[in-house]
C-alpha cells in the first residue's frame, strides 16, 4: 500500500459524520429503499413525466432532460452532472431519484452531446451556473416543476468537481453529492512531472474517449487545458465552501487516484465539518457492479435532507 491509499484509508475511517462503508445495498436489516423498484402510485391530473429541455448559457442553447415526479406544483429538485466526456449519465440514479419524489434536471454541457458551443472545462462550470440561475426564476422554476429552495447538485467524475465548483459559487443549495469527483488538478500536478512524451500519451490515454463527442475539443485540447488551467480547478481549494454543504461523497476503491478526494477528504477533517458523509464502495470509476448500492445509499440520505420527500416504507 502506497502512502497516498494510507492516508485515504485513515482519512475515510476519521471523517466527520461518516457513513458505515458496506458492500451491499441493503440496510442491515436486509431492506432496501423501495424506489429502487417500486413506481411511484398513479397522479391521473399530475402523472410523472419527462421531457427535453433546453436554456441558454453564455450564448449557447443547451440541451437537457426533466424528469418530473408525479403530484401538483413544485417539487424538491436535484441537478445531476455528468463526467467527461459524458458516456455514463446515470439515468439509473435520475429515474430512482424521480420514483423518491424529486424532480431532476440532466444536462450537456457547452459542445457535449448536442448542445451548441464549444467545449471547455471551465465551460461547464459556468452552465451549471446558468441553469441554476435561470430555476432562481419563479417563472422558469414554476414550469420545470423545481422548487428553487430545495435544490441538490448531484455530480459524477468531471460533473462532481462542477457540482463541488456551482455549491461553492452558491451556498443556497440543500446539499451536494459527489461521486468519484475529478480533482483537475491532481493531473495538473502529476503531468506536469513528465517528460513531454509521455505526457502526451497520458493524455491521449485518458481522454480517449472525447473524439466525436465533444465540439472543439480533443485529447490535445484537454491536455493544455488541464496543464493551463488545472491549478485554479483544485478540488481540496473548495473545501471551506464544502465544509458548510450538507455533502455526500462516494468513492470507488479501483479508481484513478485523480477521482478519489485525496486531497478533499483531509481537508475537510482538518476544518471539522459536521454534515459530510463519505463512503467508498469495491467498485470502479462508474461504479458498474455496484449501481444498485449507489442508488440506495443517495436515495437514503437525499431522505435524511430538511424538507425531504420521506421514503416509502422499507
Amino acid at each position: 500500500m502506497n502512502n497516498v491509499s494510507l492516508l485515504m484509508n485513515i482519512v475515510v475511517f476519521s471523517i466527520i459524520s461518516l457513513t458505515s462503508w458496506t458492500p451491499s445495498a441493503a440496510a442491515p436489516d436486509g431492506s432496501l429503499p423501495a424506489a429502487l423498484y417500486t413506481d411511484p402510485p398513479l397522479d391521473p391530473t399530475h402523472p410523472a413525466s419527462g421531457q427535453g429541455v433546453q436554456f441558454q448559457s453564455h450564448g449557447a442553447t443547451l440541451n437537457g432532460q426533466l424528469y418530473r415526479p408525479p403530484g401538483e406544483g413544485v417539487h424538491p429538485t436535484v441537478v445531476l452532472l455528468h463526467g467527461m466526456p459524458g458516456n455514463e449519465q446515470n439515468l439509473d440514479l435520475a429515474q430512482s431519484m424521480r420514483r423518491a419524489g424529486w424532480t431532476v434536471i440532466a444536462f450537456h454541457y457547452r459542445g457535449s452531446w448536442g448542445s451548441g458551443g464549444r467545449y471547455t472545462l471551465k465551460g461547464g462550470i459556468g452552465d451549471a451556473k446558468a441553469l441554476l440561475d435561470s430555476l432562481a426564476r419563479p417563472a422558469s422554476a414554476q414550469a420545470w416543476g423545481v422548487d428553487p429552495s430545495r435544490i441538490v447538485l448531484v455530480g459524477h467524475s468531471y460533473g462532481g468537481y462542477v457540482a463541488a465548483q456551482a455549491a461553492a459559487d452558491n451556498p443556497t443549495v440543500l446539499g451536494v453529492v459527489l461521486l468519484a469527483p475529478w480533482d483537475i488538478s491532481y493531473d495538473t500536478r502529476a503531468w506536469g512531472a513528465l517528460p513531454l512524451v509521455r505526457r502526451n500519451a497520458a493524455a491521449v490515454a485518458e481522454f480517449d474517449d472525447a473524439e466525436g463527442r465533444l465540439t472543439g475539443a480533443n485529447a490535445h485540447s484537454l491536455l493544455a487545458e488541464v496543464m493551463r488551467d488545472g491549478a485554479q480547478l483544485d478540488l481540496t481549494h473548495l473545501a471551506p465552501a464544502l465544509a458548510r454543504e450538507r455533502l455526500l461523497l462516494i468513492t470507488a476503491e479501483r479508481d484513478d487516484e485523480d477521482d478519489k478526494a485525496v486531497g478533499l477528504l483531509p481537508a475537510l477533517t482538518q476544518l471539522h465539518a459536521e454534515h459530510v458523509s463519505v463512503q467508498m464502495f469495491p467498485t470502479d470509476h462508474s461504479f458498474n457492479d455496484h449501481r444498485v448500492a449507489l442508488q440506495a445509499q443517495v436515495l437514503r440520505w437525499l431522505a435524511a435532507l430538511p424538507g425531504a420527500p420521506s421514503l416509502a416504507p422499507e
